[in-house]
Parts: C-alpha cells; structure tokens; sequence
C-alpha cells in the first residue's frame, strides 16, 4: 500500500477538512480526495464522512487511523535508524502521565532511565485530562498512559495499578479552631473554597460526586491545571485544593498546611496503565514501557501478576504484553 494515501487520510482526520489537509500537504483536493476513494476502495468500505461542518472519520475509519498512526511511526523510526546508522534503539515514545497524581512523579527517574540506558529514543510525556490522554490512545498519537480511570474502552487495554484516595489541602489558617480531625466529611469539603482542576479531569468529577451524594455542589472559586500555579495559589489562601497524599507531600510549605483524608466511600479513583490493544508497540516504545513498569513496582509496591504488566518485569521476562512486540 502506497504510504502517501495513509499519510492523507491521517492529515484529513487530523484537520477534519478535505480543504484543509490538500493545502496543507500542497496538493490538489481532487487528488486528494482520490487518494481517500482508493482507500476507500481498497478497504471496501466508507471511510469518512462528509458533512457541512467538515469530515469525520466512520467506525472503520477510527480503526484505520489508529494503524496508520502506528505505520507512520514505525517508518519515521525506521528512517531515523537507517540515516544515524545506530545500532542502538532509536525513535520517538509518547507517554501520558494523568497531572495532579502519583504518575506525575514517575516522570522525572522514567526520564532519567531512557536517558541512560535508550540516549537515542526520544519520550514526549505529556500531563493532560484523563480524557484528552485516552483520546490521544485512541488515534494512536500516544503509546501509553498511566491514568486515572478503569472502565473498558474499545480499543484500549487498561491494567489497574492501584486506587488512590483523595485529601482537601487548606492553609492552616483556615481554621479558626484547633487542629481539626484527620479525616473531613464530604458536607465540610463542599464548604470550602476550592481549586479544581477543568472539569474533564477525574479528579474535578470526583470531586463533584463525592459532594452530589451528600445533595450539595462544591463552591469552585479558580479551575488550575497547573501543579506549579496549583501550589501557588494555595499558599497564598486563594482556596483549598484536593489532592492525593503523594502531591500533597510535594508542597513547599507542608508545615503551614492541613491536610484531611476526605472521608467518602467515592473519594478515590483506580490509576491504571493504559495501551492500545489493537496497534503493537515499537520496538522504542516496548523498551520505554518495560522501564515505566519497573519503575512503577519499585515506588508502588507490586500488583497482581494476572494483570499482566507487572508479572513481565517482576520475572524480567521479554515476553511483550499483548499488543507488544519484542525488544531486539
């Protein structure tokens, strides 16, 4: 198959216009819209459709996509290999790694690891909404993700890691009384200010349905998806954030803070590491998942070897999990 018609498709679905991608790839849009009918052809089936409001990938479209995405990878890969003439592994790894979380400190030794042992694989970590990272899974833009959440998703494989439960961090000077009870009712955290982060995010929809069963709303004064404006903010009496322990721990001014176990049967969220199971992983991105999943048993402890992930670095198999291909 000529690869120029997957690059096609792929830049149309991205623009989500037949104008858009033609200018974009400076070519005619009836050539363009020929490459799309051969596909089309090719595949017997429809792969986009067309509407006023712009083009949109069919059901078999979304599948094509995702492969296609992986084949561009595996030729940018093989392209970069053969012009450095290395041995060594080389290619581009896109991680996602849920913000405001535990897989937020596994960036600094995940890169630390591909520095040392891969120099040439190149990893792009990125720290979105749970769902802007399972839709980049989806189109095949990312490779894996450690993220909150763990219903089935078709296309993607979600192995749970751990459950992580949530705390209200709040200056100490929020309270006018005497060093409060460890744990704070679901009622009493919506009585504070808060600092949330977009509504997308687990953790903001957590938080609303840890205050929706108690019949209330938390009082939402400043969305901040940012650790660093996070931290900012709350030292400066802005509001009170939610949090778990593990971030909380990372706050510069941990003695002026109060931090309460919100005690809530739903005030938590299962963290789980996440792949596609319908494209394999290159030979960069099994090394660099085999690296995340060693790091992830040496700072969470091991889980249960049923799941798959964890029983191929604990025995320090190379057999790849599904979906993975073997490191050469």
């Amino acid at each position: 198959m000529d690869t120029k018609r997957l690059e096609a498709f792929i830049k149309v679905v991205d623009l989500g216009s037949m104008t858009s991608a033609a200018k974009v790839l400076n070519v005619a849009q009836p050539a363009l819209s020929q490459h799309i009918a051969s596909l089309e052809a090719d595949f017997k089936c429809k792969l986009l459709d067309r509407s006023a409001r712009g083009v949109k990938p069919t059901e078999a479209g979304r599948i094509l996509y995702r492969y296609a995405k992986s084949i561009q990878r595996q030729i940018e890969e093989a392209r970069r290999t053969i012009l450095d003439n290395k041995p060594e592994l080389t290619g581009n790894v896109t991680i996602g790694l849920a913000p405001l979380s535990s897989a937020a400190l596994l960036a600094i030794p995940l890169l630390t690891q591909i520095r040392e042992r891969y120099p040439g694989i190149v990893p792009h970590i990125y720290d979105s909404s749970g769902v802007m990272l399972s839709e980049m899974m989806l189109k095949g833009s990312m490779d894996m993700a450690v993220l909150y959440g763990e219903r089935p998703v078709t296309g993607l494989d979600y192995k749970p890691l751990m459950r992580e439960h949530f705390y209200l961090v709040a200056p100490r000077s929020t309270y006018l009384e005497e060093i409060p009870p460890e744990d704070i009712s679901a009622a009493e955290v919506a009585q504070f200010d808060l600092l949330l982060p977009y509504r997308e995010s687990f953790l903001r929809q957590t938080i609303e349905r840890v205050c929706a069963e108690v019949g209330l709303r938390p009082r939402i004064v400043a969305e901040i998806h940012s650790q660093s404006i996070l931290f900012s903010a709350i030292a400066a009496g802005v509001g009170a954030a939610v949090l778990p322990m593990s971030i909380a721990r990372e706050l510069p001014n941990l003695d002026q803070l109060c931090i309460r176990r919100i005690n809530a049967p739903s005030a938590s969220q299962q963290m789980s590491l996440c792949i596609s199971d319908n494209a394999a992983l290159s030979d960069a991105a099994f090394a660099v998942y085999k690296i995340l999943l060693d790091i992830i048993i040496k700072s969470w402890g091991p889980f249960d070897s049923q799941l798959g992930p964890a029983a191929v670095a604990a025995a320090g198999s190379t057999s790849p999990p599904d979906g993975a291909k073997d490191e050469p």
